[in-house]
């Protein structure tokens, strides 16, 4: 049953930002947004980790033997593969649970809303 839409003081009704009415003008349309916003955040934070990574591997390997900026480059490379394995095992975790829960890995990363 879809939503009617909302009325501003004077009872004339508002139309949704144009963005919006991809998603629908139904209850389901804030879990597709809420999982999209998801997924962005998971493979930005992929990619943020791999672009650290190798500007971490670039100072660790032009420090010259200097101690102190090989102990930052270090940390930089290790607190890079910590955000790799967790935005990983994120996304294995949801294909486990979907596949446990659900009978499909992706269950969880793509629902399938079913409406009228």
């Amino acid at each position: 049953m879809p939503i009617p839409l909302p009325q501003d003081f004077f009872g004339t009704e508002l139309e949704p930002p144009q963005g919006i009415l991809a998603y629908g003008k139904e209850t389901t349309g804030l879990i597709k947004l809420f999982n999209n916003l998801l997924r962005v955040a998971i493979y930005a934070s992929l990619v943020f980790a791999v672009i650290n990574f190798i500007i971490a591997g670039i100072q660790y390997i032009g420090s010259s033997g200097n101690p102190e900026i090989t102990k930052k480059a270090s940390s930089k490379i290790w607190m890079s593969l910590l955000g790799l394995v967790v935005a990983t095992s994120a996304l294995v975790i949801a294909g486990v649970i979907g596949i446990v829960f659900y009978g499909n890995s992706t269950a969880i990363i793509y629902p399938v809303i079913y409406g009228p």
